[in-house]
Order: C-alpha cells, then structure tokens, then sequence
C-alpha cells in the first residue's frame, strides 16, 4: 500500500516491489501495487483546494511523510513548510502549500468528476493495480457533501 507518492515515485516502488517478487520467486504479477489518491469536488476549484491544503499540510510536518516526499524531490518545499510551522504553527505553515507545489502531489482538487478520472490516469500508467480514493469533504454537512460525490461518481 503506498500514501501520499507521485507517479514517478510509484513507478519506482512498483518496479523494486516486483524485482524483489522475482527474487524471492514469486510471480511479481501477483503483487498488486496499491496506492491512496485524495480528491475533492467543488465548482470552484479554489474551495475544492482549501480541504485538500489542509491534509497536505500535516503530511508536510509529519515525520515519515516529510522524509519520503523530501525523497521524491520537494525537499525545498518540505524544508520552507517545516520553517513556517516551527515559527507560527500550522496556519502559518498551510500559507505556503500553494496551489504550484499541490498541483505536483498525489492530490485531486477538481471541478468534476471527470476531471478526476483523467488526473488518475497517471497513477494506473505508473503501475498501480488498485487505487485507493479517499474523498476528502469540502462543505458541510460533510456527510451531505461525499454523498454528492459516491453519486456523481456513480453516474460518470
């Protein structure tokens, strides 16, 4: 199960994944690459980013995930989040998760759902055999908000 990686990083899992079944004697076709993809659905993108902004943040600061995406290539981006959130907490740090360096992460802040499917794309091309889309709320009532999205999901 792979969190919060790109498809070029995916890519590279997936092939160690499968060298590593080869060595070991299993048929590397049946380890199935799984990966987790957060979307949001709004009109306006701006408020579809907002929620999305939020969770980044926290992958940003928290110790395991700062590492693995300093390792993917933000380290930069990792580094000023980090500085942001010593000096003035989480508020402070979320400001420099922009809409640029979002736009690079394994997030989906769209307008519809077709949108969706097409930025998913990249993932399956990076080898993934099941994808994980967790749908991260943006109006309230929440629950309100992911019924609208399983529905339009189901009439795509």
């Amino acid at each position: 199960f792979i969190n919060m990686a790109t498809p070029a990083t995916i890519r590279e899992i997936a092939s160690r994944v499968h060298a590593g079944a080869a060595e070991a004697g299993r048929d590397p076709r049946q380890v199935k690459i799984i990966a987790k993809v957060r979307v949001s659905l709004h009109s306006d993108r701006a408020a579809a980013r907002s929620r999305l902004r939020q969770v980044l943040t926290f992958y940003n600061i928290a110790d395991h995930y700062r590492d693995m995406l300093k390792a993917s290539g933000f380290e930069a981006e990792v580094n000023a989040i980090q500085e942001a959130f010593k000096a003035g907490g989480f508020k402070a740090a979320s400001t420099l998760m922009t809409d640029a360096y979002m736009d690079k992460l394994p997030v989906i802040p769209a307008t519809s759902v077709r949108e969706i499917k097409e930025r998913l794309q990249p993932f399956v091309e990076a080898g993934v055999d099941r994808l994980i889309v967790p749908y991260v709320p943006v109006t309230e009532p929440v629950i309100e908000d992911a019924r609208r999205f399983i529905e339009a999901w189901g009439n795509s």
